[in-house]
This record gives structure tokens, sequence and C-alpha cells, in this order.
């Protein structure tokens, strides 16, 4: 290779890393953003879930999943779970992708 060819493959490469590090950043944004989005959504739920008075239910059981109303509570929990398994499990496709591609380029040297 001469040197202006072997400059020009620098220069390729590092414009490369750059647009997979502005669309990395782009992704984690919105990852972030609908994180957010959805936190907003359980609060608001939560918030019209609630009912006023002691969380204690007759009979001397202590636990809230026993008063009358508490499924909102449940579905909101299994909802939030799923979600933070969905975007877990996104998450680490994106970082194993990100990486065999590096490690491709890597190779193709």
């Amino acid at each position: 290779m001469t040197c202006t060819t072997d400059t020009r493959v620098r220069a390729i490469r590092s414009r490369t890393r750059q647009y997979r590090a502005r669309c990395e950043a782009r992704q984690l944004s919105i990852l972030t953003a609908c994180s957010l989005l959805l936190l907003a959504g359980i609060g608001l739920l939560l918030n019209h879930a609630q009912s006023s008075g002691v969380a204690t239910v007759a009979g001397a059981y202590g636990a809230v999943l026993l008063q009358d109303g508490a499924g909102a509570y449940v579905v909101i929990g299994i909802a939030a779970f799923a979600a933070g398994v969905a975007v877990t499990v996104l998450c680490v496709r994106l970082k194993s992708r990100a990486a065999r591609r590096m490690n491709e380029e890597d190779n193709g040297d």
C-alpha cells in the first residue's frame, strides 16, 4: 500500500467508528426516553390504582395484595418486569452485534 492509500483507509475506518458511535448514542437516547416514558406511565397507573386507608387487611393479614383493587398492582408489576426483560434482551443483542462487527472489522485488516 502506498502512503496515500494507507491514510485513506485510516480515515475511512475513523469515520466508520464515528458513525457507529453516533448510531449507538442515538439508540441509547431512544432507549432512555422509552424507559422514562414507561416509568411515567407506571407512575400514573399506580397513582390511579392507589386507594386511601390503612394497608392492613382485616383478620391479621398484613399483605397489601389481599385488599380490594390490588389486581392493578399485580398487573403493573408484571408489565414492568416484562418491559425490563425486553429492554435488557434488546440491549444485549445490540451490544453483541456491535462486538461482532468490531471483530469482523479487526479481522479484515
